[in-house]
């Protein structure tokens, strides 16, 4: 009998140490869905013309929900996105199949200024970490703090398609930080690694922001205030419909106006999630091919789709229009 539970216990010990997999995160720039770049001219959703020649943003207290709502918390706290920098290690989890992701846009008040419960002096911290010092600068003092996102260019001020007028949008504050959650779908490139593809789409976090006329604004109130707010207002963070699953399978699923529609897809179901991640409908899809009228108001959505043992199969954003 003492044979057979050490027996038992070896092999739920090598269970639990397969189940383990390097998790990575991606979140990818993108502008009017094509990759973003910095010193490339773009047109703006206002139709103003502009280039870039800095853009970066912090990403902090990462969570993971996953296998039937666990929750796992991702150390390191705090991670500087960049056009150079757009993918990190989060660590080595036993996770097997991520539901959500939640994160905060900007560092966390108790990491921020002097009155954080965890802030240090910006020189305590070494040359590699996120809140050491940067180039151009993300920090703006120990009473103010970092710098949550960090946008300059120049705009078109006269209508010529020609980007002449220099701005800078320079975020601070510790009211300014937004909290995004959203439903994930992860790639399992193979057997010990899992990769979480997002992109952030420049030009909605710029939206309805005057950049040919805003100058140089380093602050924590007006439009630097708004274009934080905008990473819950539209759909700055997303998830490509390229991520996913490699299941073998490939399944039709697309939306016309409120219907879901499906084809080679028996014995699923989906969730409908809205861009704060919160469930707002959920259906059963039965039979090989069909369709489902949603229950919901004009706008974009998460739609994610489960086969009949809960792992997802697909998962991408989609626009619900009304006629």
């Amino acid at each position: 009998m003492k044979t057979y539970f050490l027996a038992l216990l070896v092999i739920l010990t090598l269970g639990s140490f397969t189940a383990q997999k390097d998790i990575f995160l991606h979140i990818n720039p993108t502008f009017n869905n094509t990759a973003f770049a910095l010193n490339t001219t773009y047109t703006g959703i206002d139709g103003v013309a502009l280039n870039m020649d800095h853009f970066n943003y912090y990403i902090s207290d990462i969570k993971l929900f996953h296998d039937g709502g666990i929750q796992t918390n991702i150390a390191p706290a705090v991670f500087l996105f960049t056009p150079d920098q757009v993918g990190f290690y989060l660590g080595n989890y036993n996770i097997q199949d991520v539901e959500s992701i939640r994160f905060m846009v900007g560092v966390p008040s108790r990491l921020n200024t002097q009155s954080g419960a965890e802030a240090v002096d910006i020189s305590s911290y070494p040359d590699t970490h996120p809140l050491s010092f940067q180039n151009p600068t993300m920090y703006w003092g120990w009473q103010f703090g970092y710098m949550h996102m960090i946008v300059g260019g120049e705009a078109d001020s006269n209508n010529d398609q020609l980007p002449d007028a220099y701005f800078e949008m320079h975020n601070l504050g510790d009211h300014n930080q937004r909290t995004i959650q959203m439903p994930v779908v992860e790639t399992n490139t193979n057997a010990s690694q899992m990769d979480i593809y997002l992109a952030c789409q420049v030009d909605q976090w710029l939206r309805d922001m005057p950049l040919s006329s805003v100058g140089v604004l380093h602050d924590q109130t007006g439009l630097n205030d708004s274009v934080m707010a905008n990473v819950l207002t539209y759909p700055v963070f997303m998830q490509p419909q390229t991520a996913g699953m490699n299941t073998g399978t490939s399944p039709k699923f697309w939306v016309e106006g409120a219907s879901i529609h499906w084809m080679e897809l028996e014995h699923a179901y989906f969730k409908v999630f809205d861009l704060s991640g919160r469930l707002v409908s959920s259906g059963t899809m039965n039979g090989a091919s069909g369709e489902f009228t949603l229950d919901l108001n004009a706008g974009n959505y998460f739609v994610t789709v489960f086969d009949s043992m809960h792992r997802t199969i697909l998962s991408k954003q989609c626009i619900i229009s009304r006629p």
